[in-house]
C-alpha cells in the first residue's frame, strides 16, 4: 500500500487481485473508500470473481508496486496548494500495462496515460513486474528545466517460454 498525506486527510492506495486500485480515507477509527479504478482489461474477471469460479488458474489483477511522484512545491510534506501527486503502477502478473494517475485531488483521480504492448514503441512489453522508478532529465522539450521521467523493465514474457516452465524474462 501507499500512504498519502493530504494535510486534512490521510489516504491509503492499494491494488487488488480483483482488478481494482482503491483509495481509502483513514478516518481514525474507521476507513472509507474514496474511489476504485479498474483497468478495462479486467472487466472479464468480474463474472469469474462474482461467481466465485474455482479453477486451477488464479485470477490476477493489480498486484504491482505503486510509485508516487510528489511535487511538494511549498515543502510542507502534504499534498495541498499548487502541489501535485502522481502515481505509477504496473499490473505485474495481471497483465502487460503500466498506468499513470493524477491523484492530486483525492476525490477525483485522473488517468494520465496507459502503456501496453499495443502502444507505439512497446510491442515487446511483457508482464509489468518491475516497480517504476522516477528520475529527472533535462532532455525534454521545455528547455533547461529537469522533468520527471519514468523507468521500468521490459517485462516478463510468458508467451516465449516452453509450456510449464513458469516464464522467461523478455530481452530488450
Amino acid at each position: 500500500p501507499l500512504v498519502v498525506n493530504y494535510g486534512d486527510s490521510i489516504r491509503i492506495i492499494i491494488g487488488t487481485n480483483a482488478g481494482a486500485l482503491h483509495m481509502f480515507q483513514d478516518n481514525g477509527d474507521t476507513v472509507s473508500e474514496s474511489w476504485a479504478f479498474m483497468p478495462k482489461e479486467f472487466t472479464d474477471n468480474i463474472k469469474i470473481l462474482r461467481d466465485n469460479y474455482s479453477t486451477a488458474d488464479k485470477v490476477y489483477g493489480i498486484d504491482g508496486e505503486i510509485t508516487a511522484h510528489f511535487n511538494d512545491i511549498n515543502g510542507d510534506g502534504q499534498v495541498n496548494g499548487a502541489d501535485t501527486m502522481w502515481i505509477f503502477f504496473g499490473l505485474r502478473r495481471g497483465g502487460t500495462s503500466y498506468y499513470a494517475l493524477d491523484i492530486t485531488t483525492p476525490a477525483s483521480p485522473k488517468l494520465m496515460w496507459k502503456i501496453d504492448e499495443t502502444s507505439s514503441g512497446f510491442s515487446g512489453l511483457g508482464q509489468s513486474w518491475s516497480k517504476p522508478k522516477i528520475a529527472y532529465s533535462k532532455l525534454n522539450f521545455s528547455g533547461n528545466v529537469a522533468s520527471p521521467v519514468l523507468f521500468f523493465g521490459v517485462g516478463y514474457e510468458t508467451r516465449k517460454e516452453p509450456t510449464g516452465t513458469g516464464g522467461a524474462e523478455h530481452g530488450g
